[in-house]
């Protein structure tokens, strides 16, 4: 991760709510064969009104995030991408299996921009406890890697917000200011409801 640097990653993995590691655990769901809409490694996702499979919505619950697809294009071929390009030709009849990071004791690691995907108005270290909103911006096609951003000028107690945010990453380079990454949970997650922030 570029810390201090406007290149947002999305929600990446670090551990459990507990200290315990993250041990890679995903869970299968599906994606409709001609879902146009791409999603990327990192991006948050939800359940969409037929049981499969979506890009998360800022200020609506969350089911996890999308970390990885197994599917069968149009020429029978088995592929194994880290990002579901959006209606690549699936092959009829198959079905679109997403890998999907859904425990909501997960910790993550994500970038915070503002609600324009600039520097804004960074978070403090006070501001743990709070809740606040991702920025969805379009991952990259290139690397399949997401480009979420929490949102800092949503920081509130309210419930639905989507994220919890506890601590500054401390991983060593980041810091308090523009673009810092912080340490954060699933708030409106679907296995468990939102929880008002401090």
């Amino acid at each position: 991760m570029a810390y201090g640097t406007n290149a947002p990653q999305g929600l990446v993995p670090v551990k459990k709510l507990d200290g315990s590691a993250w041990t890679g655990a995903t869970n299968p769901y599906q994606i409709a064969n001609a879902y146009a809409t791409a999603i990327f490694r990192g991006d948050p996702v939800t359940t969409l009104t037929d049981g499969t499979l979506g890009v998360g919505v800022a200020g609506s619950t969350t089911i996890g995030v999308f970390w990885g697809v197994k599917f069968t294009d149009s020429t029978g071929r088995v592929r194994f991408e880290n990002f579901w390009p959006g209606n690549p030709g699936v092959l009829t009849g198959s079905v679109v299996e997403a890998l999907v990071i859904d425990d909501p004791n997960t910790v993550f690691s994500i970038q915070e921009t503002n609600a324009s995907g600039a520097a804004g108005t960074p978070l403090a270290l006070a501001d743990r406890g709070l809740n606040a909103n991702f920025l969805y911006t379009a991952g990259s096609t290139a690397t399949g890697t997401s480009a979420v951003s929490l949102d800092n000028s949503t920081e509130a107690a309210t419930s639905t917000l989507n994220l919890k945010i506890l601590q500054l990453d401390p991983t060593p380079g980041n810091a308090v200011g523009n673009f810092a990454n912080w340490l954060v949970v699933i708030n409106n997650h679907l296995y468990r409801g939102g929880v008002t922030g401090l």
